[in-house]
């Protein structure tokens, strides 16, 4: 095989600049994302702050457990140690009929070790049904509530929200 000599290499650059610009790849896309502020999760609403309290469960998310819908995973961080992985839950406010013990785990990238993760699946759940649920240890509790999805059926209305951020770790820690 030959080498690549500058005369071939001047070439190429140039055929493909040339090309570039004849099908406008420099540009991607015209849209332009507003800068406007979310009026269904503010900045300010009590989901982004960091809840006073030595440990105090912070993070918490909700993702629905199972296919049918009678079941909710729970997954929190505790920042300083690992607490506990029970939920406490039930349809009436303060009043914890159930619980559920979930799983911890944590992990390590480069110099970065993340806060202690928590899952725990809440089975068994009713259609349609607003449930509170706790967790937490001692004065660090938190308290939440959600509703469980309608009975898979037609035209049944079923409305949910996603929130989320994506960037690389490399991004994050260099």
């Amino acid at each position: 095989m030959e080498p690549i000599n500058q005369h071939s290499l001047l070439v190429f650059v140039l055929v493909g600049f040339s090309f570039c610009i004849l099908v406008e790849a420099r540009i991607t896309s015209r849209y332009v994302r507003r800068v406007n502020d979310n009026v269904d999760m503010p900045m300010d609403s009590g989901a982004f702050y960091v809840p006073p309290g030595y440990n105090a469960p912070q993070q918490v998310h909700i993702t629905q457990g199972d296919y049918e819908g009678t079941a909710v995973i729970v997954s929190w961080i505790t920042p300083s140690e690992p607490g506990t992985s029970i939920v406490l839950y039930g349809p009436e406010e303060s009043k914890y009929t159930y619980a559920a013990s979930g799983i911890m785990t944590k992990y390590k990238y480069y110099n970065y070790t993340s806060g202690f993760i928590h899952h725990c699946t809440l089975r068994n759940l009713e259609f349609d049904t607003k449930y509170f649920y706790k967790l937490g240890i001692g004065s660090t509790t938190r308290e939440f509530h959600f509703t469980t999805s309608p009975a898979v059926g037609p035209n049944v209305p079923y409305t949910f929200g996603i929130i989320g951020r994506t960037i690389s770790f490399h991004t994050i820690f260099t």
